[in-house]
C-alpha cells in the first residue's frame, strides 16, 4: 500500500492536472490578472513607478536576486539526471518498504517538533508581554512621584482649590523642573552662570526665598550671590588657582631638554589644531619622570595629572622613533642593568635611581666625582651572591678593521661573561656614570637659571651645526639623481636670547667646513646683529654640545678669546653641555628650515646651491634670521697657529675669556655671582691659561663684505655699484614719485628685482595681499639701503625714526 501524499505532493498533482488541460490553464491566468487588476484599483499593488527612488532600488535588487537564483537552478538542474516521473506504477521498483516507513517516523517527529515549538514560542510571547508590563508599571511609578503634577498634588493633599491655583502651581514647578533640568545637564560656565543671573534677583532677596530657589534650582548659595546683580552679557572667569600653577609647572618640566629631546627630521612633526610644532621626544618613562618631578616640586602632583598636562609636541618614543643619536655611555650601562635585573640580582634597572642611591646627596660635586669620603665607595646592593656561571650581554664595541689599517668600526655586540665579572664591572661603571650625570643634569640647570635672569647687557647664544643639506632640483636626469652630482649646504643654527626677545637664526654656506674658523665664520654676522640690534649687550653667554673636532678643542679657544673682542664686546663664557647629550632648540630649526626647502623643490623650483637654498629661504619671511656665509668668507678668517693643548679639554665645561689672549676654565658651569658682574668666581677650581701669539686689533666697524653698512651708520646710505651681495638686504626704492621699502630678491647688470611693501600711513607699510609686489627697477631707482623695519602688530611695520626722517627730507613727499 502507497504512502499517503503531503499537502506539497497533492498540491503539485493539482497543477500538473490543471495545466495540462488548456482552456483550465487559460481561465486561470485570466482569473490572476483579473485579480490583480483589482488590487492595482485598490491599492494593493503599486507598481515600479509609483514608488520612492529607495524602494525601486529594493525591488531592482530583489530582481536581480531573484532572476541570479533562477538561473542557478536551472545550471544545477543541466548537471544532475531526470527525476523519476510520478506517474510511476506504485508495485514494482519503488521504495522499499524500511524506506517508507522511516519517512513516515521522519514526519511524525517533525510535527511534534513544530507543536512542541508553537507551543514555546506563545508562552514565551506571554512572559515578554507580562515583563513590559510590569516594566512599564514601574517607570511611570517612578517618574509620575517627581512629576509636575504629582509634586502638586502631595502639595495640596487633596485638598479643593479652584482650577486656577492648581494650573499656577502645576506652573511653577514644571518651570523649578525645566530650569534645574537645564542647569544640571548644562557643560558650559556661560550657560550656568546666565541661569543664576535670572532665577537670582531682587525679589528673591527681599521676599527671602534665596535658600528655597538654591535648593530648589540645583546650584549653590555662592553662585547665586555671586551672580545675582550681574548683567546678563558678563561673565566672570574662574580665579586661577594653585593647580593652574601646578599644570603650568609641569608643562614647563615637559619642554625642559632634559626631559624630552627635540627632534631634527623635517618629517618629525605634529599637528594638533592646526598647530604644526617640532616634535619632542622623552627621555625617560613617564613614571620615571613624575618621581624626578615630585622630588625637585613641592607640588604634590598626582600621576595621572602630570600625564593629562603633558604638551601634545611630547612624545614617548616609538619604533618609528628610532634613536640614532644616543649616548653610549647611558646604552652600555643600560645594558648590564637589564641583565642583571633579567636574572634577579638587582632590584631596579633605572639608571637614574641605582646612581642616586649610591652618594649622599645629588646635588653636591665631590659626591658624584667620587671625592666625598663617606660614598666614594659606596656600590649598588644586591639581592644575592652572584654566581660564576656564564651569561651574555650586549654591548657597543670599538673595533679595527684589518691589522695595518688604523681604521676603527663601531658595532653591537654580544659578549659573554660570568655573573660576578659583570657585577663588578657594573659597579665600575655605575661609579663613572655618576660624574656623567651629575654633569647632565647640572648643565642643563645652569642653562634654565641663565635663560631666566639674563641682564640687559647679556644675551645667551645656542648654536649647533645641522645635518648638511642635499640641495636637489624639481626634475633631476638619472646621472644626477644616483650620481655624486647634488651639491652640499652646511647650516649653523641657533637661538639668540635676550632679556625679553627670542630670536632663531641660521647661517647658510657652502663651504662644509665645521672647524673653528668655520665657527666663527658663521657667528660674526650674528655678533654684528647683536651689536646693531641690541647695543646695551656687552656680555656674550654661549652653549653648545662639545665635540672634539668643532667647538670643545685648543682652536676654538684661541678664537674666542680674541673675535668678540674685535668685535666689541668685553666679556663671554662658553658653556658645554655633557657628551651626547647636546640636543636642544637649534636642531628644530634646521629641521624647519630642511623641510620649508623640500616644500619649495616639492612646488616646481630648483634648489641647486646653497645661494639659492638662501634666497628661496629669505623669500618665505620666516621667523628665523637667516644669514649668507661664501667660502670666501670662511677662507678669509684667520688661521690658527700651532698651540699646546691645554690639559684637562675633554672634562671642562666652560671656558671664561675676560681678557683677550687668556681664557678660564672649570669642569662645570657657574654663575653665582655673575649678576655682580663677575664670572670668574673662584668656584670648582677654576684654572687660568695663556694663549701666545693672539692678535688683538682694536674694535672696529665691521666691514662692508659681511655685514651691510646700513646697520652701523645713522643715516641711509647707497653704495656705489649694487651686486649680489646686497641679496637680501632692504632697501628703498622711487616709482612715480613715490618710495617703496623691500627686500633686494636679485640683481642682473644694471637692475635690481625687489620685492616692496605698500605704505598703509604715516611710517607704516604693510605686504600687499593676496599678489605680491616683485618687479624688476633700474639700478637709478634705488634710492639707499636701509636696515630691516621693526613690528608694529602683525600686518604692518615702521622704518626706524632716523631713517624715515631721512625719507621725509629727501623723497616723501
Amino acid at each position: 500500500m502507497a504512502p499517503p501524499l503531503s499537502a506539497a505532493e497533492s498540491q503539485q498533482r493539482y497543477r500538473a492536472r490543471r495545466d495540462a488541460d488548456p482552456e483550465r490553464r487559460q481561465q486561470y491566468l485570466e482569473n490572476g490578472r483579473e485579480k490583480w487588476k483589482r488590487d492595482r484599483e485598490k491599492g494593493i499593488h503599486t507598481g515600479i513607478n509609483d514608488v520612492s527612488e529607495r524602494e525601486k532600488r529594493a525591488k531592482r535588487k530583489k530582481w536581480r536576486e531573484a532572476k541570479r537564483a533562477t538561473r542557478a537552478k536551472a545550471r544545477r538542474s543541466q548537471d544532475t539526471p531526470p527525476a523519476t516521473p510520478d506517474n510511476q506504477p506504485e508495485t514494482g521498483s519503488g521504495p522499499p518498504r524500511q524506506r517508507r516507513q522511516g519517512e513516515k517516523r521522519t514526519r511524525i517527529g517533525r510535527r511534534k517538533l513544530q507543536r512542541d515549538m508553537a507551543l514555546l514560542k506563545a508562552q514565551l510571547d506571554r512572559e515578554i508581554r507580562s515583563k513590559e508590563k510590569w516594566k512599564k508599571r514601574y517607570s511611570r511609578c517612578k517618574t509620575s512621584s517627581s512629576s509636575p503634577r504629582a509634586v502638586v498634588n502631595r502639595m495640596l493633599q487633596k485638598q479643593k482649590v479652584t482650577p486656577h491655583v492648581r494650573k499656577t502651581l502645576t506652573f511653577h514647578s514644571a518651570l523649578v523642573a525645566d530650569i534645574a533640568q537645564a542647569y544640571k545637564t548644562s557643560k558650559r560656565e556661560t550657560v550656568k552662570q546666565t541661569i543664576a543671573k535670572v532665577t537670582c534677583g531682587k525679589l528673591l532677596k527681599k521676599y527671602r526665598l534665596q535658600s528655597f530657589a538654591f535648593s530648589a534650582l540645583g546650584f549653590s548659595k555662592k553662585r547665586g550671590k555671586s551672580y545675582g546683580d550681574a548683567e546678563l552679557t558678563s561673565f566672570q572667569r574662574k580665579k586661577s588657582s594653585r593647580r593652574a600653577e601646578s599644570k603650568a609647572s609641569i608643562r614647563t618640566f615637559f619642554l625642559r631638554d632634559d626631559v624630552s629631546r627635540m627632534t631634527t627630521g623635517r618629517k618629525e612633526t605634529i599637528t594638533a589644531r592646526k598647530r604644526k610644532m617640532q616634535k619632542r621626544l622623552l627621555t625617560d618613562t613617564l613614571k620615571n619622570l613624575h618621581r624626578r618631578f615630585a622630588s625637585e616640586s613641592s607640588d604634590n602632583v598626582s600621576y595621572c595629572l602630570f600625564c593629562s598636562c603633558r604638551p601634545f609636541l611630547v612624545v614617548t618614543p616609538t619604533d618609528a622613533d628610532r634613536a640614532t643619536c644616543q649616548c653610549k655611555t647611558h646604552e652600555n650601562l643600560q645594558f648590564m642593568a637589564d641583565t642583571l635585573y633579567s636574572r634577579g640580582l638587582v632590584d631596579s634597572k633605572n639608571l637614574e635611581e641605582m646612581a642616586d642611591r649610591t652618594v649622599c646627596a645629588t646635588g653636591i660635586k665631590i659626591c658624584a666625582y667620587g671625592d666625598c669620603g663617606e660614598c666614594k665607595h659606596t656600590a649598588y646592593p644586591t639581592l644575592k651572591a652572584a654566581t660564576m656561571e656564564t651569561i651574555q650581554v650586549v654591548q657597543w664595541l670599538v673595533e679595527k678593521i684589518g691589522e695595518e689599517e688604523k681604521k676603527t668600526i663601531t658595532i653591537k655586540k654580544e659578549m659573554q661573561t660570568t655573573e660576578a665579572d659583570l657585577i663588578d664591572n657594573f659597579q665600575d661603571c655605575l661609579f663613572k656614570f655618576r660624574k656623567h650625570l651629575f654633569n647632565i643634569r647640572w648643565q642643563y640647570g645652569a642653562y634654565r637659571q641663565l635663560r631666566e635672569s639674563l641682564q640687559a647687557n647679556e644675551c645667551l647664544i645656542h648654536i649647533d651645526f645641522s645635518e648638511n643639506y642635499s640641495c636637489k632640483y624639481h626634475k633631476e636626469i638619472q646621472s644626477v639623481h644616483f650620481g655624486g652630482s647634488h651639491q652640499q649646504a652646511t647650516l649653523h643654527t641657533g637661538v639668540l636670547y635676550t632679556n625679553g626677545q627670542t630670536v632663531p637664526f641660521c647661517s647658510i654656506s657652502p663651504s662644509r667646513r665645521h672647524d673653528p674658523p668655520a665657527i666663527w665664520a658663521h657667528m660674526e654676522p650674528v655678533l654684528a646683529m647683536v651689536k646693531t640690534k641690541y647695543p646695551e649687550v656687552e656680555r656674550l653667554h654661549f652653549y653648545s654640545d662639545g665635540p672634539a673636532t668643532q667647538y670643545k678643542q685648543k682652536g676654538n679657544f684661541y678664537l674666542l678669546s680674541s673675535e668678540p673682542f674685535r668685535q666689541g664686546f668685553k666679556d663671554l663664557s662658553w658653556n658645554f653641555f655633557e657628551a651626547s647629550h647636546g640636543k636642544g632648540a637649534p636642531d628644530g630649526i634646521g629641521g624647519t628650515l630642511k623641510r620649508s626647502a623640500d616644500r619649495i623643490v616639492r612646488l616646481g623650483e630648483d634648489v641647486p646651491d646653497a645661494f639659492t637654498l638662501f634666497q628661496k629661504l629669505k623669500g618665505l619671511e620666516s621667523t628665523v634670521q637667516l644669514f649668507f656665509v661664501s667660502e670666501d668668507d670662511v677662507e678669509a678668517k684667520t688661521e690658527v697657529p700651532a698651540l699646546t693643548p691645554i690639559k684637562g679639554t675633554m672634562r671642562m665645561h666652560q671656558v671664561i675669556s675676560l681678557i683677550p689672549g687668556q681664557i678660564k676654565y672649570r669642569d662645570i658651569s657657574c654663575f653665582c655671582q655673575r649678576l655682580d658682574g663677575q664670572l670668574d668666581c673662584a668656584c670648582f677650581d677654576l684654572k687660568v691659561a695663556t694663549l701666545d701669539g693672539v692678535p688683538v686689533p682694536p674694535p672696529t666697524q665691521t666691514p662692508p663684505t659681511q655685514t651691510p653698512p646700513t646697520e652701523n651708520r645713522e643715516t641711509p646710505w647707497r653704495p656705489e655699484e649694487v651686486d649680489s651681495k646686497y641679496i637680501g638686504d632692504w632697501c628703498v626704492v622711487k616709482y612715480d614719485d613715490d618710495v617703496y621699502p623691500g627686500i633686494i630678491m636679485d640683481v642682473e647688470e644694471h637692475s635690481i628685482r625687489v620685492k616692496c611693501m605698500h605704505r598703509n600711513g604715516v611710517n607704516k607699510f604693510c605686504w600687499p595681499s593676496p599678489r605680491d609686489d616683485v618687479s624688476w627697477y633700474a639700478d637709478d631707482q634705488l634710492l639707499c639701503l636701509i636696515p630691516e623695519p621693526q613690528a608694529l602688530n602683525k600686518r604692518s611695520v615702521q622704518l626706524e625714526k632716523s631713517t624715515w626722517k631721512y625719507m621725509e627730507d629727501h623723497y616723501v613727499n
